[in-house]
């Protein structure tokens, strides 16, 4: 179960690395990019047959929403994912602030060294993905 796990976020990782890729130079910036991830993610999730719901903000939290979230059968949050350059606390305690069976935080930083070093936010209940489209800046 958990090998498919893991292969399920190695397949998440390529796919939006694969968008990354895809947006043409001139128009990256941070913004940008986690914006078209976060459309691309939505995406996967509908053609998965999926409710999806994009910027949820959780009860009781004020400092940031979760960038998408995927309702399951049983109509409980499967998946709620946050993209951030860092891993940040902010992020983390939006996603430990309700039930979902899957809380993942995708980071973009270019820098892995930091990306590394904040890691330390990081509760055992969120899984961390980081996306490194490019060797060098490309």
């Amino acid at each position: 179960m958990q090998d498919d796990l893991e292969q399920q976020w190695q397949e998440w990782k390529a796919e939006l690395e694969e968008t990354w890729r895809g947006i043409p130079k001139a128009y990256r910036s941070e913004r940008s990019i986690v914006r078209s991830l976060q459309c691309r993610l939505y995406g996967m999730m509908r053609s998965w047959s999926l409710p999806v719901v994009a910027d949820y903000m959780p009860p009781r939290v004020h400092e940031r929403g979760v960038d998408v979230i995927a309702l399951g059968p049983d109509g409980g949050i499967l998946y709620a994912v946050c993209f951030d350059p860092l891993v940040t606390l902010a992020a983390v305690k939006s996603l430990t602030s309700f039930e979902s069976v899957h809380k993942i935080i995708i980071t973009t930083g270019a820098l892995e060294k930091k990306v590394k070093e904040s890691r330390f936010f990081l509760k055992p209940e969120v899984h961390h993905i980081h996306l490194k489209p490019f060797d060098k800046e490309g």
